[in-house]
C-alpha cells in the first residue's frame, strides 16, 4: 500500500494529438490536474475522461499558469509534465517506488529526471537534448517561478535523482518546428526587453548575426551535435535561427518605440 499520493499537473492548449499519450503514461497516479487555456479541439474532452480536475485560466505566461495547476494539486508529491511528454516505464518504476517507500520521508525534497527528446524520429543525446530537469517535488517545498517562458521550478531542500525519462516528442515535423519557434520567440522578445537590453544602432549586427552564430556553435561543437550526424546538423541550425527571431523582433520592437509608435 502507498504511503504517500502523487499528483501530476500540466496546462494544455490544443493538444488533442499528444495528450492520450501523456495521460496514459501516468495511469498509476492519485491525481491529475490540468489547466487548459482555451483549447479549439478535444483537448478538453479527452482530459475530461481521465479526470473531473480540468480548469480554465487565460495564459499569461508559463511559470503562472504551471503554477495555478500546481495550487490544486492535493497530493503529497507533484509531478509536472508537458502535454507532449510521457513517463517511460522506468521511470513509472522507479516513482511508484518513491510512493510506496516506508513509512520514513525521503531525503530529498524534489528530483531531477532526464529527459529523453526525440527529434524527427530520432532520440537525441547530444545538442544539450539529454539532461536532467527538475520535475518531482514535495508539495509545499516547490513551486514554478514567474517567467513568461523556459519556466523552472524552485524548491527548497536538497534535490535528488529519479531513474528513468521522460520522453518528450516536441515538434510533429519541421514545419511544426517552425510554428513553435515563431511563438516562443515572441515570448522569448519580451523577457529579453524586460533585461533593458539594447538590440539597435549599432549594436543590432552583434546580437542579429553574433548571438545565432554562437547558439549554432554552442549546439554543434560544444554539446557535440555533430554526433547526431545530420539531425544534429538541422537542430543546431534551426536553434540558430530561433535566436536570430527573438533579436529581430526585439529590434523591431525597440524601433518602433523610438519612432513613438506601438505594435
Amino acid at each position: 500500500m502507498r504511503e504517500r499520493r502523487l499528483s501530476v499537473v500540466m496546462i494544455t492548449q490544443n493538444e488533442e494529438t499528444n495528450l492520450r499519450t501523456c495521460l496514459d503514461s501516468v495511469s498509476f497516479a492519485d491525481e491529475i490536474v490540468i489547466v487548459d487555456s482555451g483549447s479549439q479541439d478535444q483537448t478538453c474532452n479527452i482530459a475530461k475522461q481521465y479526470t473531473d480536475k480540468v480548469s480554465f485560466r487565460p495564459m499569461n505566461g508559463f511559470g503562472a499558469q504551471k503554477q495555478c495547476a500546481v495550487d490544486q494539486a492535493t497530493g503529497d508529491w507533484i509531478l509536472s509534465l508537458d502535454a507532449d511528454e510521457s513517463v517511460s516505464p522506468e521511470l513509472r518504476q522507479s516513482l511508484i517506488f518513491l510512493l510506496e517507500a516506508g513509512k520514513n520521508q525521503p531525503p530529498y525534497t524534489g528530483y531531477t529526471i532526464f529527459r529523453r527528446n526525440i527529434y524527427l524520429g530520432r532520440p537525441m543525446r547530444y545538442c544539450g537534448w539529454y539532461v536532467p530537469i527538475l520535475r518531482l517535488f514535495r508539495k509545499g517545498c516547490g513551486r514554478f517561478n514567474k517567467r513568461l517562458v523556459h519556466e523552472e521550478i524552485l524548491v527548497q531542500g536538497p534535490v535528488g535523482h529519479l531513474e528513468g525519462d521522460i520522453v518528450h516528442v516536441p515538434y510533429q515535423n519541421i514545419f511544426h518546428h517552425l510554428e513553435k519557434m515563431r511563438f516562443y520567440a515572441s515570448l522569448d522578445a519580451m523577457e529579453v526587453l524586460g533585461k533593458g537590453r539594447k538590440v539597435y544602432g549599432w549594436r543590432a549586427p552583434v546580437h542579429l548575426l553574433g548571438r545565432p552564430g554562437w547558439k549554432f556553435f554552442e549546439k554543434y561543437v560544444v554539446q557535440q551535435g555533430f554526433r547526431e550526424g545530420i539531425h544534429g546538423l538541422i537542430l543546431s541550425a534551426m536553434a540558430s535561427f530561433g535566436v536570430f527571431l527573438i533579436y529581430v523582433q526585439c529590434w523591431h520592437l525597440q524601433r518602433q518605440r523610438m519612432n513613438g509608435r506601438t505594435e
